[in-house]
């Protein structure tokens, strides 16, 4: 769909992964796209795209403030787990946020998209978080590891934590086959007592969750909090989703008994979570609310992880 209204919209965090999709997105809807990083050229070139490169973890509060002049929305894709590992400590993230939030309070823009992750999304009818529940991790490592497309971006972003998946993946085919070898089995016991052990909300999942608090009840400014579903990563654009409040979309009815997530984890394409939020920030339905997006990840090819402006229709300028 396109808008009735071409708007401003700054994107902070345009060239990384959930970002470049969404600037294509919004660009291909005849918005123009304000892209507000470190590097934000490295998207490309377009005569309605304008860089607007800023380091939003140094800069100071009125000077952020200015970057986003002349903007109508802003939308946060920033992702600080992108530049290593130092990057993945609590209080610099939170500090980050509140600063993006005092410098939107002061700015141009009149509506706030944040972007987190899926750590602030509750377990269906209750009011704990996914990630806080015990079975989880393993449910989720297990689903992410049938996934092609999930393996092969984690091996591109994250190195040898892709490769063990992908090994883990291919022990669990055999088992599943009945042709386990004991070294097979071995990978397999260990892969999971790992997570067993370790595989708990880490230092970023935690701050992205408490960042949810500075938005939570506050009417103070216009916000709209989004939690991508588990399952989140590159693939197909279908152009549908489906939108839950508060809470982790699961597939099915809950068997007494039965592990709570174990194959009922629902995920969405990174090409339809931009297509959900560029339908929020044209249509302002989800004001004030925190939500999630699903669809079908059925076709599991590997798939880009980041897009450039080519992909904008008519190509980039």
């Amino acid at each position: 769909m396109s808008s009735e209204k071409s708007l401003k919209i700054g994107v902070i965090g345009p060239a990384g992964f959930g970002g470049s999709y969404l600037a294509v997105e919004l660009l291909n809807r005849g918005h123009t796209v304000i892209g507000i990083s470190r590097n934000p050229q490295k998207l490309g070139k377009h005569e309605r795209y304008i860089p607007r490169p800023v380091d939003i973890d140094a800069t100071s509060i009125e000077e952020l403030a200015r970057s986003f002049d002349g903007v109508d929305v802003l939308v946060s894709e920033y992702g600080p787990h992108t530049a290593g590992a130092g990057a993945l400590q609590y209080m610099p993230f939170l500090e980050t946020v509140r600063k993006l939030i005092l410098a939107y309070k002061v700015s141009s823009a009149n509506y706030f998209l944040f972007v987190g992750g899926a750590g602030s999304l509750h377990v269906p009818g209750t009011l704990t978080c996914c990630v806080d529940h015990p079975d989880f991790f393993l449910a989720y490592r297990r689903a992410i590891s049938t996934s092609l497309a999930h393996i092969a971006y984690m091996e591109e972003r994250l190195g040898i934590m892709g490769t063990s998946l992908r090994a883990y993946r291919e022990a669990r085919i055999a088992e599943a086959k009945g042709s386990a070898t004991e070294e097979e089995k071995r990978v397999i016991r260990e892969y999971e007592d790992s997570i067993k052990k370790q595989d708990k909300a880490s230092d970023f999942i935690k701050a992205g969750r408490t960042a949810y608090m500075f938005f939570d009840g506050n009417e103070s400014f216009r916000w709209s909090f989004v939690s991508p579903s588990a399952l989140y990563r590159p693939g197909r654009r279908t152009g549908n989703y489906e939108i839950s409040i508060d809470d982790m979309a699961l597939n099915g009815e809950r068997h007494e008994g039965k592990d709570i997530f174990e194959g009922r984890l629902t995920g969405i394409s990174v090409a339809d979570m931009a297509i959900a939020i560029a339908d929020e920030v044209e249509q302002q339905k989800l004001v004030w609310k925190h939500w999630s997006a699903w669809g079908d990840i059925s076709e599991d090819l590997p798939a880009p992880a980041y897009v450039s402006l080519d992909a904008v229709e008519g190509g980039s300028r």
